[in-house]
């Protein structure tokens, strides 16, 4: 997704759209060529640029300072503005201050409604693949559930294959742990009594134990489990975020605990952490939040393992 329509839309926190559709790209090129002859693609590319500026001075600007920082010549600008204040993407609010209008915000959620989260993550999942040999899966939050909406299957002969579409436990998978750390309100339901059925003798069953898991798991910024749900099989979930920074899907994999075990686990978390940050940069996710912290990945595994090993489940 395109910088300037995320910067858009974390600039419009709490805002209701307006009711009046978003301009296409044929009415702004329509209305800005009525005000400049001799509009161009480097003249729309200058408009562009002005509305992600408004975009990161959420309190406003004056067209003098947005020039001097943009390196725009005044007269064109000037033009520019009163082209993009009459499609109400840019409004005054004083004389000398210009912010951006409501139409913005919509023409931003346009784009992000069109875009297909599966078409998206599908190469990269398909690179992951490769890389570590295991089936690759996207997941995704579907109401109080999460389930897997997508696979990348590898060549070899793997031990389970996820159902795609079927809701999956949240106390007691990667996926649901993972995606429940960063939502409340999934996580309250995680905790619901009635929900902390053991699946397998490893499964954490104790609310307090459960609560600490995904708060570490927040901390860290990935989800392992090991044979909690299905006995034998490890399973890892890495976040993707959002354009606004939310947390509705992951990227997992799950194979037989003799192949994510050992020094290898940390080898095929890394890819993972890798391919779920590209995903969020696709995404236009905000930067702060899609860097993960590669170099203690091998720490953070040992620290989990012993953890694992206090509780009893070796």
């Amino acid at each position: 997704m395109p910088a300037m329509f995320t910067s858009l839309l974390r600039s419009y926190s709490g805002l209701n759209p307006p009711s009046r559709p978003p301009p296409s790209f044929y009415e702004v090129h329509f209305v800005i060529s009525c005000h400049d002859a001799a509009m161009n693609p480097a003249r729309l590319d200058r408009a562009l640029k002005i509305l992600e500026y408004l975009a990161h001075h959420q309190e406003g600007s004056a067209l003098k300072g947005m020039c001097e920082d943009l390196d725009l010549p005044m007269s064109s600008a000037h033009d520019l503005m009163a082209a993009l204040v009459e499609l109400d993407v840019v409004r005054q609010s004083d004389p000398k201050t210009y912010i951006l209008g409501p139409r913005a915000l919509v023409l931003a959620l346009s784009i992000l409604d069109s875009i297909d989260l599966r078409q998206v993550t599908r190469p990269f999942l398909a690179r992951l693949c490769e890389q570590v040999g295991e089936n690759t899966y996207l997941a995704l939050r579907s109401g109080s559930t999460v389930t897997y909406a997508d696979r990348h299957e590898a060549g070899q002969n793997v031990a389970i294959v996820m159902k795609l579409g079927s809701p999956r436990p949240l106390h007691a998978t990667s996926i649901g742990k993972l995606l429940s750390a960063f939502n409340p309100d999934l996580e309250a339901e995680a905790l619901k009594p009635a929900h902390l059925e053991p699946l397998t003798a490893r499964t954490i069953i104790e609310r307090d134990a459960l609560r600490a898991e995904l708060a570490m798991i927040r901390e860290r910024g990935y989800s392992v489990t090991d044979g909690e749900s299905v006995e034998g099989i490890v399973a890892i979930a890495t976040p993707i975020f959002s354009a606004t920074g939310a947390v509705d899907a992951a990227v997992h994999i799950s194979a037989p605990r003799g192949r994510l075990t050992g020094d290898r686990l940390p080898v095929v978390l890394t890819e993972m952490l890798r391919t779920s940050a590209a995903i969020s940069e696709q995404l236009g996710a905000p930067s702060e939040v899609v860097r993960p912290d590669l170099a203690s990945v091998a720490a953070l595994e040992a620290d989990r393992v012993r953890r694992g090993h206090a509780r009893g489940l070796t």
